[in-house]
């Protein structure tokens, strides 16, 4: 298998964010509006938090895996590696997602990122999301704001991903507190895909 360069990727993954959250898709990965999505904030396990036994696996599996054990990104799957993602993690509490995007230049391989399982943040916790030209503003209720501010608190330092229907859209770095309650998803290729992310986000919020 063709190794890659991960340069292209690294400046991407490690800058620090507090306000701002990047998101890369492209049209035909984005949900268009009127559907459903799952959206939900996780804590990213990095390498380094997972046991070498399935470190071992995943290479086994043709993952290949990131030199750099902090980073959030755990390796790199092709197209037709998917089925890793099936491998059950349930022990030490991890689960296998990909990035919406390819990470390379070839557009061959996905990021494969380790979370934790548990939601921190979903989209119960949103009152309302606006497409502001390429980017996506996203409002939390009361209790969303409170929720978000006491962890971004707790865990300064920490990667955490945004996933929606299963696929990590962003890893942000907590690197403070966030007490207004509004996020951004900034770096869209244009204001259609803002547009439908929104909608798709405002029409899965509950009623």
């Amino acid at each position: 298998m063709k190794t890659i360069n991960n340069k292209t990727i690294k400046g991407i993954f490690l800058r620090s964010i507090t306000f701002l959250f990047f998101l890369f898709s492209c049209d035909s990965q984005t949900k268009t509006n009127g559907q459903k999505v799952v959206f939900g904030i996780h804590v990213v396990a990095n390498g380094s938090e997972i046991p070498n036994a399935i470190i071992d696996t995943l290479k086994s599996r043709g993952v290949q895996i990131e030199s750099n054990q902090q980073q959030p990104i755990l390796g790199y799957i092709s197209k037709a590696d998917s089925m890793v993602l099936q491998i059950d993690l349930s022990e030490p509490n991890i689960k296998l997602v990909k990035t919406v995007y390819l990470a390379d230049k070839e557009q061959k391989y996905y990021g494969l990122v380790g979370i934790r399982p548990i939601t921190v943040i979903n989209i119960t916790s949103l009152k309302e999301t606006k497409a502001n030209g390429t980017n996506v503003e996203i409002y939390f209720n009361s209790k969303g704001a409170k929720d978000w501010a006491d962890f971004t608190k707790q865990n300064i330092g920490k990667s955490i991903a945004f996933i929606i229907d299963n696929q990590v859209y962003a890893i942000p770095l907590i690197n403070g507190e966030i007490k207004h309650g509004i996020a951004m998803i900034t770096g869209l290729n244009n204001e259609s895909i803002a547009k439908n992310i929104s909608e798709s986000l405002n029409f899965s919020i509950p009623k």
